[in-house]
């Protein structure tokens, strides 16, 4: 008896000790009204000592006008939660909640009041939404389509002295400038950087100073507070900077920034600090800036339409990336890279003939990496077959195709020369059942006949010389 007696004792120390250090306030009252107990918090809130609480009813407390009202009192006469703000006469405003316990006949044997301060509930679920907006804006980020944004080919002498220069600097936290034409891959490069960097845990997010409308240039790089102004989002908004905390910031075409945005980004990038619009507090941020552009920043300076500080603060590590025309060892490359992506999303199976990568590297890529990228896509469209040729390249291009009086061998000279027998041999044999494949428009039965062979040879044939080609091409 004396152990049990001694267990109920220590129980309720600690229901007690719980209740005492609970997150808010904890406030009871039996069926008739009375307040049977109350922890300190809830005390303190109402700013009414213990004993005197403990001898009063809950109806008492408001006609004393230490509560305006009570979500106790509709929940004891209704026998419902009831969850209300309750304003007390300490000046605190309560979020509170009233929760009815039942005896067995159904009858409301005691109301349980859980309440919390208003300003602690509000910053609370403040912190909530701002978390909140982190991950949705992060996978907003995550989530826009790159499809073939990573694809790093470095074939070419000029690529890899720009990616060599890109790495170097990628250890350190310099600013890095990426100069050069629209759609040669700036943003490929800033990525190579960031994963080569120290932040390449953190977050990579691109952003296109073109394309966002000068009005809306500061709110979207430092964000706003809730109700900054007519028509923001009633939670507020992180900005560009907040986002990219601890990982890096790429702005494409920051030439296009105004003077006035210019020196609100000189500023960050010397002090590291960020002011939300409509805010009054200071956030620090650390974020490592890689900045494009296809303009002449120092024209700009001299014509003042580009400030020399921030053009001396951007251009620390200067890296240009070389237009498509000046490595032409990568457009085969990135051809047959972008094929097999648009094959393995289409679970299709085409390939590019010899003719047909040989006419896009002699074209000269205004567009550079992009406008390759578009014409493989259209030209994965618009074949029929699995075999992509040159009078297909051509076509898309825009490219004459030679006559027949002027066609050239199956083999140049120059490709033949140099190679041994075995392989000079098996490059004619390569090419030659390319171009009868490319007459039959790639009937393989048809080509058999043509050059005087079984089918299943044939088929043996292109087996041996690594080409895979269907029924029925064009």
């Amino acid at each position: 008896m004396e152990n049990r007696l001694q267990e109920l004792i220590e129980r309720n120390q600690l229901l007690d000790l719980i209740l005492e250090n609970s997150f808010g306030n904890v406030f009871v009252i039996d069926g008739q009204g009375k307040i049977i107990y109350v922890n300190d918090n809830a005390r303190q809130a109402l700013g009414v000592d213990r004993d005197k609480l403990l001898n009063m009813t809950i109806y008492e407390l408001v006609n004393e006008d230490i509560a305006n009202r009570a979500a106790s009192i509709i929940s004891l006469e209704t026998g419902k939660e009831c969850m209300q703000s309750v304003k007390l006469a300490t000046g605190i405003t309560l979020a509170v909640d009233a929760h009815p316990v039942f005896d067995e006949d159904g009858h409301v044997r005691y109301v349980i009041v859980f309440s919390q301060n208003e300003l602690i509930v509000e910053n609370f679920m403040r912190t909530i939404q701002e978390e909140n907006q982190i991950i949705s804006q992060t996978l907003e980020h995550l989530l826009k389509d790159v499809e073939g944004e990573n694809n790093l080919i470095a074939e070419s002498p000029a690529i890899r002295q720009c990616l060599e220069i890109a790495q170097r600097a990628a250890r350190l936290d310099s600013t890095i400038i990426l100069y050069g034409e629209s759609g040669t891959g700036k943003e490929v490069v800033a990525r190579y950087v960031h994963k080569h960097s120290r932040r390449e845990k953190g977050m990579f997010i691109p952003v296109n100073c073109a394309a966002i409308p000068h009005e809306l240039m500061e709110s979207e790089f430092f964000g706003y507070v809730r109700g900054a102004f007519t028509g923001s989002s009633r939670e507020g908004k992180l900005g560009l900077f907040e986002l990219a905390d601890g990982g890096t910031l790429f702005l494409d075409e920051v030439g296009e920034l105004d003077l006035s945005m210019q020196s609100k980004l000189l500023r960050v990038l010397e002090t590291g600090e960020v002011k939300r619009v409509g805010a009054t507090d200071i956030r620090k941020v650390d974020v490592r800036i890689v900045a494009a552009t296809n303009r002449d920043l120092r024209q700009m300076v001299e014509q003042g339409t580009f400030r020399d500080d921030l053009y001396y603060r951007l251009n620390v590590i200067p890296v240009v990336v070389p237009a498509l025309r000046d490595r032409k060892e990568d457009v085969a490359a990135l051809a047959l890279c972008f094929l097999r992506k648009l094959n393995q999303k289409y679970s299709d199976d085409k390939h590019l003939c010899d003719d047909a990568i040989e006419a896009l590297q002699a074209y000269s890529w205004p567009g550079n990496v992009r406008e390759l990228r578009n014409v493989m896509e259209r030209l994965f469209v618009i074949t029929h077959g699995d075999l992509i040729t040159g009078q297909n390249v051509g076509s898309v291009l825009g490219i004459g195709q030679q006559s027949r009086e002027g066609r050239q061998p199956v083999l140049p000279e120059e490709v033949l020369e140099g190679l041994s027998m075995k392989a000079a041999t098996e490059a004619f044999q390569r090419a030659y059942i390319l171009q009868a494949l490319k007459r039959n428009k790639g009937n393989v039965e048809k080509t058999a006949e043509d050059l005087h062979m079984a089918r299943s040879g044939l088929y043996k044939k292109m087996g041996q010389l690594g080409l895979k080609v269907k029924n029925e091409l064009i």
